[in-house]
């Protein structure tokens, strides 16, 4: 069967050869002694088409020919002496007949091959849709049967013709809101979206924004639906649970019923995100029942999403041992609780706990050997210790940058620290605390106001020993400050790619022809320079003559004078800070290097990388 397709495609070819050649030959042969004139004789080569029955007739024809040439050379043969040869006229003839008869005997023996697999093909079809129609037991004959049996094409399987076991599968694993819609596609799918596992409920899509008034009305609507499709799924496997609501106390009664319905239902995924708008005038929150908490509940549970809610772990918690992704946003819970709650989530990869209302330690005594991603934002801990050896992704957003011991994050592997702080630090504190924290970092985006700049070049022992692509977020009304920013890149030698995004607000415009000679510091593996808000400012242009005359690899450097942290910006601060940027850069750039200066209303704009907020 392998050669099939490789005996069809020399029959087309041969075959579409033949065509060309009915198209386009003519032949005409003047007859003198022709009482009528001239005539034409044409040559059409009118053998047949691909099949069986083509095949037998030209093998048939290919033999004839090969007949012929052995006669020509029985008759030239005749006469001759034996140390006499054939004329060349005969020669040629005998030649023509054996290539001609060689090429159709292969021909229609293709061609009778590939029409015996078509036919075969053909049959079994047929006999399939026979047996297919004579089992309907009544039922109306298709009109277009007989059309779709002679259409020479693959068989399309259509959706229904799957079996009803794999029908059930596909619906299930769409969403509700999919399979309602699919649902109105044919009679038979009418109740098919009742046997979907994942179950998301948003009030705002199915009932509206609630409002002061009509919260009452519109939560009630919203149970009623709700109760309405878990009657339907009762006893069934519902594989997501997600509830999204404005959490008022009428609310509570209904949602501790959904929980345990999640219980029974062996539910593996369960979300409730209930934050209200202004969640900081609400003193009561929803209280999750830590009765269903018990061992056969946390054994499958492998999401969980908790927003406004409070959580009580119970006196005889086992802990999660298949959860993998753990997100806690304004969740009231105790140290203790929370301690134990991820000790006990041995195969956890993905936690984020933001807005909880801890000021206290937080200590992991078991190792989350499995974690990848920690996000930990607007929280009070006063100290963080963890073991996660394959951590990849570190995320802290608070309102300090937080003191070496305070965070102990063991991770081996750790890529990515995205690092935002609010309140003001100090160059030596950052620059101190940074390396020992992520030492082996290759990836680091730190938002900070730095002040009180250092009287020299900060020169510390610590140093990013892997980091190869930094991300500074400067804002800072002291433009002296932003000179000493070169101290982050001589505290990482690996350095590859630099960007900077400034906000700043007025500024002194650079002197090009008086700027201070800064010591110097080979960045031996920069490549990339990438400065955002650029206002020509004095301690900006020295930064950045200072960056590209110490990087002799450097490839690229892109200046953009408009802020991308504000929506502010002065047309004219932007001219200037162009102009300004290919004054001082004139003459200090390497030949090799590329320098793309955006200028306003240009077509193409520097996308700033987003944070690592996933």
């Amino acid at each position: 069967m392998a050669m099939v397709p490789r005996m069809r495609a020399v029959s087309a070819v041969v075959h579409e050869t033949e065509a060309d050649m009915r198209r386009r030959r003519r032949y005409r042969y003047r007859y003198e002694n022709a009482l009528a004139g001239d005539r034409v004789i044409v040559y059409s080569y009118d053998l047949p088409g691909p099949g069986i029955a083509g095949g037998l007739l030209r093998l048939g024809y290919g033999v004839g020919r090969l007949g012929d040439a052995l006669r020509r050379i029985r008759y030239a043969r005749q006469g001759l002496r034996e140390d006499e040869s054939i004329p060349l006229g005969d020669k040629v003839g005998i030649a023509v007949d054996v290539v001609v008869g060689t090429t159709h005997v292969v021909v229609g023996a293709c061609d009778f091959v590939v029409g015996a697999c078509d036919f075969t093909q053909y049959a079994r079809g047929a006999l399939a849709r026979f047996r297919g129609k004579s089992s309907s037991r009544g039922k109306r004959s298709d009109p277009c049967l007989r059309k779709r049996i002679c259409e020479k094409r693959k068989y399309d399987v259509q959706f229904e013709d799957l079996p009803e076991e794999a029908q059930c599968i596909i619906f299930s694993k769409l969403e509700l809101k999919e399979a309602v819609r699919s649902s109105v596609l044919s009679s038979k799918w009418t109740n098919m979206w009742i046997i979907g596992s994942k179950l998301r409920f948003d009030c705002t899509k199915l009932c509206g924004k609630f409002s002061s008034e009509n919260y009452r009305t519109r939560a009630l609507n919203f149970v009623e639906k709700v109760n309405r499709v878990l009657r339907l799924q009762h006893g069934k496997v519902v594989e997501t649970l997600e509830i999204k609501v404005e959490f008022y106390m009428i609310l509570a009664f209904h949602l501790d019923r959904w929980v345990r319905f999640a219980a029974t239902s062996r539910t593996k995924n369960l979300s409730l995100d209930l934050v209200p708008k202004s969640y900081g005038t609400y003193s009561d929150w929803y209280v999750f029942p830590s009765e269903v908490l018990d061992g056969e509940f946390t054994s499958r549970l492998q999401q969980i999403q908790l927003s406004f809610v409070s959580f009580k772990l119970p006196s005889q918690f086992s802990g999660f041992p298949k959860l993998k992704r753990l997100d806690l946003n304004l969740l009231r819970v105790t140290r203790m609780d929370l301690q134990d709650m991820l000790s006990g989530c041995s195969k956890l990869e993905w936690l984020s706990i933001v807005n909880c209302d801890l000021e206290d330690e937080l200590i992991v005594d078991r190792p989350l050997s499995h974690l990848q991603y920690l996000r930990i934002a607007c929280c009070k801990m006063t100290k963080i210790e963890l073991h996660a050896t394959k951590l990849k992704t570190f995320i802290y957003h608070a309102a300090q940058l937080p003191d070496f011991p305070t965070i102990a994050i063991q991770a081996q592997e750790l890529k990515d620290a995205d690092i935002s702080v609010t309140d003001s630090t100090t160059f030596e504190h950052a620059l101190t605390v940074l390396p020992k924290m992520f030492s082996r970092v290759q990836n680091l985006y730190l938002r900070a106001y730095l002040r009180e700049k250092p009287a020299a070049f900060l020169e510390n022992s610590s140093k990013f020993s892997q980091l190869k692509h930094l991300v500074l977020y400067h804002s800072d009304k002291e433009s002296d400050n932003i000179l000493y920013l070169a101290s982050f890149l001589r505290a990482a030698p690996l350095l590859e790619e630099l960007e900077i995004h400034f906000n700043i607000k007025g500024g002194s415009s650079a002197d090009t022809w008086h700027l201070r000679n800064l010591p110097k510091c080979p960045y031996k593996h920069l490549r990339s320079i990438c400065i955002t808000g650029f206002k020509g400012d004095h301690a900006q242009a020295e930064l950045l003559v200072h960056a590209v005359e110490n990087a002799p690899a450097l490839e690229v450097v892109t200046i953009d004078p408009a802020n991308k942290l504000s929506i502010y910006s002065s047309q004219v601060d932007e001219r200037l800070g162009a102009s300004i940027a290919r004054r001082c850069l004139e003459g200090k750039i390497l030949p090799k290097t590329k320098l793309h200066i955006v200028e306003i209303n240009h077509d193409e704009w520097v996308v700033i990388p987003p944070a690592l907020n996933f």
